[in-house]
């Protein structure tokens, strides 16, 4: 039991660090609003111990990976959303227990272990050999030399982010409005977004989105924020809108993108 734990910990920690696309920030992006969500040092180890990052794109992600309101309780959430047992949190990051423990909501001793086998998953390992090659980013990368104010909206294009989609799942994005995945809709990342459970000034605003690799172009609508994005040029897209782009097995996309008004 002990060298699965460990096992699972350490593969968790070693996807992390080259995978980080696809991983939430080390710290808490700009706009995390402390007030509305769950802490983000909470959040970030529930989404590494419940290895969100190799469920990407996928109806577990959509019910188990995004951030819970201020005082929900992850106990609330279906048995594979919560934490291993056997496992805690130090900073963050998840450990075997007997590790130092900073408040995280490791959910009752008897939760079973979250197993991607059992749930839906699009990890990077079933991409087609001929899809766009992963993006080598990190979470640390600098895309900017000056950080993206919130409700920023000029026409310039801007480069260094990539295109994710995430299913709708009746559920109404931060702007407050529910879509289907068939509307031409988009999440920011948060550092643009603002607070999250606000609407933003981006709301209703359109994006042009081009993938680099391809020349296909489409335009969107914000909808949503997206507190798990690479980067603040990085965008969340509706499943038809990234369909517009490029094939959903790609998994995700270099971008170019601009405001359009």
């Amino acid at each position: 039991m002990f060298s699965t734990f460990a096992t699972l910990v350490l593969s968790l920690i070693a996807t992390s660090a080259v995978s980080a696309f696809v991983v939430p920030r080390a710290t808490a992006p700009q706009g995390w609003d402390t007030s509305a969500l769950e802490p983000y040092d909470t959040y970030h180890c529930r989404y590494l111990a419940i290895q969100c990052q190799d469920q990407r794109n996928s109806p577990f992600f959509s019910e188990c990976c995004h951030p819970l309101a201020a005082g929900e309780s992850a106990s609330s959430l279906p048995a594979e959303c919560q934490m291993p047992s056997g496992v805690t949190c130090s900073n963050g990051e998840p450990v075997l227990n007997g590790g130092s423990d900073d408040g995280c909501d490791d959910g009752p001793s008897s939760t079973p272990t979250a197993s991607p086998a059992s749930s839906p998953t699009t990890s990077s390992a079933s991409v087609p050999a001929n899809a766009a090659p992963a993006p080598t980013t990190t979470t640390s990368d600098v895309v900017s030399t000056t950080a993206p104010s919130t409700g920023s909206s000029d026409s310039s294009d801007n480069y260094g982010g990539y295109a994710t989609f995430f299913y709708q799942g009746g559920n109404a994005g931060a702007c407050g409005t529910v879509h289907s995945d068939s509307d031409f809709i988009c999440a920011m990342d948060q550092s643009r977004y603002g607070n999250s459970g606000n609407a933003s000034p981006l709301c209703g605003q359109q994006v042009q989105i081009t993938n680099q690799i391809n020349g296909n172009t489409v335009v969107v609508t914000i909808a949503d924020d997206c507190p798990t994005c690479a980067n603040s040029n990085s965008i969340d897209l509706s499943v038809a809108a990234f369909q517009a782009l490029d094939s959903l097995s790609v998994g995700d996309l270099p971008i170019v993108w601009k405001f359009l008004n």
